[in-house]
């Protein structure tokens, strides 16, 4: 099929009700007309600004405007993220990007309504005309929120059109949600000891939180008072009584949607105008309007409901044993793998876990390890992804190539090719960006509550990860600088006393020779007071350098303090101390000889290498090697000089 262009879709909220028959219908008429549609989703239900809020809202940065052809914006979902569509709005126009909102009108955007304002009328019509109320009250959410101060709007017109009166005590605000509706109710009641004609909720869960409280009061609804509720959710038809509502015709307005981008791609209708996709409004027993109910409706519902429950149990018994098996990991890298079977709950074909490449930063310090918010990746994401862990058929997961952020998934190119829907989800622990993950899909019956749940567990075992790894690097810098030397990093007394022992058993065990070199660099106390502090520093830095370059994989070279040096090692040969001093010679006549320095550097040096069984401990052979070492020093202070001038 011919591809007509990329549709971002953006959302927010797990609102399975509305998001699921939108997207499905939409994304199912886009994958027909032959567009490709990558979903950015937020999962929260608010927006509060803080800082978790800010973390999921950094999807919708995600979005490259220079590979999408349209964006759909399903601004109800949307509502109170005013700087989030200002920012996604002023990108589009920035691109020339065609923006279709649904149920939110936009300047320069086309506009589809499924008629709440038309709907709404009609239902308070009905409670004034044919049930005679007057004295009725309206529950909306918070002041400023857009959805419900339109349907305020409304209910004011309407009082006005029939001459009735609102007061202070006509309305009254909490958010759409049934608790807050009950607590308004509560509010009323205190302050009057009476109940209004009419109740007029901005939404159905607001309905039944009404009815409920009414019901506690001693109420009978709709023999003494009225309710009705909006946006025609299951929970309103199963409620007794049942909730007068409007019925929204969410799959038509998913087609529309996806019809009306393709026209403005094409050119063949503007990208600014409006439509109404009408739905049905349900006069029911809330209001007086007996309906019938089928008990084979109520069943099914039920099932439905002991359904979830049971998939919620066996859900969190998955959630607990993934943090159990990420807990007992050593580094991020196996969280990462121990994290993997539990992807399958991504309810998908394919998926990929794509994590910042700053995430983990590799810290040396414990006060780095928690550090301050601002040196957090919290607006959008890094420029590349460092980690992608990828799965298919819930069968195979593997670690892909690192790839540029912009290019949103590994291959993007030939996976829109293969998958027409794409949808991407934050990762973040509070506003700290992790990364995101992407999902193919080409069903959207997924329960966005488990899956919310699930991608939250998946951000705060990251961050624990995270926080265990880079204390796991503070511990071994902190050990590192214990038993290192810090002026030539060699180990010091500490670090040659932990590791030379297990040295000591290996020779034991392979039946080798065991060899302790001691060093003493000559004459540093005449370097200082001739040349100065900073050339006795140097002395000692190159003899250190001297013993690297002589020693190999299975030697252990430390500085025990001052101008002493000890080095141990399995004798791989008959003559390897021998040769281990020829080296140490070697790389001091190369450096004297090429220095320019107007000082030798040398070093009085004695081995001591036998074998274990002769049952010598390491101290003593430390000792040995000490009583030839002094020997030869001796000898080069009666015989030697140590500056070129004295040569």
């Amino acid at each position: 099929m011919e591809r007509n262009g990329i549709v971002a879709l953006v959302s927010c909220g797990t609102d399975n009700l509305y998001n699921n028959p939108f997207v499905q219908s939409f994304s199912d008429k886009c994958t027909e007309l032959g567009l490709n549609v990558l979903w950015f989703q937020s999962l929260s239900n608010k927006y509060d600004g803080d800082a978790y809020d800010v973390g999921e809202m950094n999807i919708f940065k995600l979005i490259n405007f220079d590979i999408i052809d349209a964006l759909a914006l399903m601004s109800i979902t949307l509502v109170d993220k005013g700087s989030v569509m200002d920012e996604l709005i002023q990108k589009a126009r920035s691109h020339n990007i065609p923006i279709i909102s649904m149920d939110v009108e936009l300047d320069s955007a086309y506009y589809i309504s499924q008629g709440y304002e038309g709907a709404l009328k009609e239902v308070i019509r009905h409670v004034i005309t044919e049930h005679g109320a007057k004295n009725i009250k309206f529950l909306g959410a918070m002041k400023g929120n857009d959805i419900s101060d339109a349907r305020e709007k409304v209910f004011r017109s309407v009082m006005a059109e029939y001459g009735l009166e609102v007061t202070e005590d006509s309305v009254d605000y909490g958010y759409f949600w049934w608790a807050s509706a009950a607590e308004a109710v509560q509010r009323h009641y205190d302050k009057f000891q009476s109940m209004p004609e009419a109740f007029i909720c901005a939404n159905d869960s607001m309905a039944v939180g009404v009815c409920s409280k009414l019901n506690e009061l001693g109420y009978l609804v709709p023999d003494d008072v009225i309710v009705t509720g909006m946006d025609g959710i299951p929970e309103g038809d199963t409620h007794f009584p049942s909730i007068t509502t409007l019925k929204r015709n969410i799959t038509e307005t998913g087609k529309i949607a996806a019809q009306r981008i393709l026209q403005i791609i094409k050119g063949e209708i503007p990208p600014v105008g409006s439509e109404t996709v009408d739905g049905t409004i349900l006069y029911r027993e809330s209001c007086g309007c007996e309906a019938a109910r089928l008990s084979t409706e109520d069943n099914r519902l039920k099932h439905e409901l002991y359904g979830q429950i049971d998939l919620w149990n066996g859900f969190s018994d998955q959630i607990v044993l993934m943090s159990e098996a990420a807990t007992g990991s050593y580094s991020f890298d196996e969280t990462l793998e121990r994290i993997k079977p539990f992807l399958k709950d991504m309810w998908t074909k394919e998926c990929w876990l794509c994590i910042c490449d700053n995430f983990v930063s590799g810290v040396e310090r414990i006060e780095d390890v928690y550090q301050s918010y601002d040196v957090y990746q919290k607006d959008g994401y890094s420029d590349r992804i460092g980690y992608v862990l990828h799965g298919v058929d819930d069968k195979f997961y593997d670690f892909a190539e690192p790839f540029n952020t912009a290019e949103l998934l590994p291959n993007f190119k030939e996976l829109i090719g293969k998958y027409n829907n794409i949808t991407f989800l934050p990762l973040h622990f509070q506003d700290r960006a992790i990364g995101y993950v992407a999902l193919e899909f080409r069903y959207v019956d997924r329960n966005f509550h488990l899956l919310h749940s699930l991608i939250t567990n998946i951000s705060r075992v990251l961050e624990n990860a995270r926080i265990q790894s880079e204390l796991k690097n503070v511990v071994d810098r902190l050990e590192e600088m214990y038993i290192r030397d810090s002026m030539t990093n060699l180990y010091n007394r500490r670090g040659f006393y932990q590791f030379t022992p297990k040295l000591y058993d290996k020779c034991i065990a392979d039946d080798r020779g065991f060899m302790i070199v001691s060093v003493d660099l000559d004459n540093l106390k005449g370097i200082n007071d001739t040349y100065g502090h900073h050339e006795g520093d140097n002395a000692i830095t190159t003899i250190a350098k001297a013993l690297g370059a002589a020693s190999g994989k299975n030697d252990i070279v430390a500085r025990f303090g001052g101008d002493e040096y000890i080095a141990a090692g399995i004798c791989l040969t008959d003559n390897y101390a021998e040769d281990f001093l020829n080296r140490f010679k070697e790389y001091l006549d190369n450096y004297n000889e090429s220095s320019g320095k107007p000082y030798l550097i040398e070093a009085s040096c004695g081995t001591c290498s036998l074998s274990p069984a002769s049952e010598k401990s390491i101290d003593e052979f430390i000792k040995s090697a000490d009583e030839l070492m002094y020997a030869q020093k001796a000898i080069h202070r009666k015989h030697r000089g140590y500056s070129r001038e004295r040569m």
